[in-house]
């Protein structure tokens, strides 16, 4: 035998080494609708091309199976790279132990290397060198700050031919702003998706009995397709009889702390214009036509007013419809009132805005208007609108004159 058919037959091994000794990720116990959202991403990807290096972001609100689907797409693909490596939770992880720790870990994981570095500015030119010439699948999941992405995968040229770098992140504008214009938002599971993975979830089979169709589809409803709603609905209703599965949805539906504290991520990382802009548009506005919610906080919010609808949109909090009106995830206006509600859980009057008739007749009844500004009485009355036949700029105007 010939010197380099040794090589050649040394690399084959090498290579199927690799692969069969490659753990996969864990993806989930009930894959439910991943494989049609994987084929989207998969498409945009185009594995198949070996010449140019492409990078995919994956966008949508918290809950929605971004880390999910990303995991997913790694166990699919891995086999047709060089080096891999899958960085979870960056946001979190960047905040515990710093961006210099995730290039270590990046470097670790793609060339099997254990180099220290004292900042990321001594990363990037190591990385880039160490990467271009391999064939490298990279995924950074949660992602929340541009500099996350210039000191991992600062550009195309960094890694070599073939390469493929997929981002998941609660940002739209994050990828745009690093030139990446091949983007998928994730879907949220349709009606039937949601019914099966609630079942799994809460009866651990797909078998119903009668007396459970209502309650699950109940259930399906309050969730709106939200993958993680889903997962801790159904896991708390396991092993409780119908009258249990009323109460905990009952009470589910008016808070969930683990719910809302996935969903807050991206209403903490808002500015104090545009959580104030969300929160009218929460409380009041879904639903409405995008100008006339315009005209109406301009009013109170001015020109800012137009830059925060816009990086609400991109951070997935809310939607503009093909129709042009206001509309965003149930589960999102929930929170939106739930953190307005916690102003002062008992005296709707020291709100900062209100929404439910009752609280509303109890403010005016009891004479405390002047504890809520008379732009969130406007805000309340414009609800009632479709009954007085009233357009909210005329209404608008009669009370800047009171």
């Amino acid at each position: 035998m010939k010197e380099y058919e040794y090589e050649v037959i040394g690399k084959i091994v090498d290579e199927v080494s690799k692969k069969i000794n490659r753990a996969s990720l864990y993806v989930v116990d009930y894959p439910v609708g991943l494989k049609s959202r994987l084929l989207k991403v998969n498409s945009l990807l185009a594995v198949e091309s070996d010449v140019e290096v492409r990078m995919v972001g994956v966008h949508g609100i918290g809950g929605m199976g971004k880390s999910t689907l990303a995991r997913e797409i790694y166990n699919f693909i891995a086999d047709q790279f060089e080096s891999l490596c899958f960085l979870h939770n960056v946001r979190e992880n960047s905040a515990k132990h710093g961006l210099e720790n995730l290039q270590e870990m990046l470097l670790f994981k793609t060339i099997g290397e254990n180099i220290k570095l004292g900042d990321t500015n001594e990363g990037i030119p190591i990385i880039k060198h160490r990467l271009q010439q391999k064939k490298v699948l990279l995924i950074l999941d949660d992602v929340h700050e541009l500099k996350q992405l210039q000191v991992l995968a600062g550009g195309l040229d960094w890694f070599g031919p073939g390469s493929r770098v997929i981002i998941t992140t609660r940002n739209k504008q994050l990828l745009t702003s690093h030139g990446i214009e091949r983007a998928y938002e994730i879907d949220k599971l349709n009606g039937e998706e949601s019914l099966e993975l609630l079942r799994w979830k809460a009866l651990k089979h797909k078998m119903v009995e009668p007396c459970y169709e209502h309650i699950l589809k109940c259930a399906v409803t309050y969730a709106s397709g939200l993958p993680l709603a889903l997962e801790v609905v159904g896991s708390n209703l396991f092993g409780q009889r119908v009258e249990e599965w009323k109460y905990t949805l009952d009470q589910y539906k008016r808070t969930n702390t683990e719910i809302h504290k996935i969903l807050k991520v991206s209403f903490d990382g808002l500015e104090e214009d545009e959580k104030s802009v969300f929160l009218d548009i929460s409380c009041c506005f879904k639903g409405y036509p995008v100008e006339e919610v315009e005209d109406i906080l301009f009013a109170h919010h001015g020109e800012c007013m137009k830059y925060a609808m816009r990086v609400l949109v991109e951070k997935s909090l809310i939607k503009i419809s093909p129709r042009h009106y206001v509309t965003f995830h149930d589960l999102i206006e929930n929170m939106g009132k739930v953190i307005v509600r916690e102003e002062s859980p008992n005296k709707p009057g020291k709100r900062s805005r209100l929404w439910f008739h009752k609280d509303v007749v109890e403010v005016l009844v009891e004479n405390l208007v002047s504890r809520t500004d008379i732009y969130i009485v406007f805000l309340i009355i414009n609800l009632y609108l479709s009954l007085l036949n009233i357009t909210s700029i005329t209404l608008l105007m009669l009370m800047i004159q009171l």
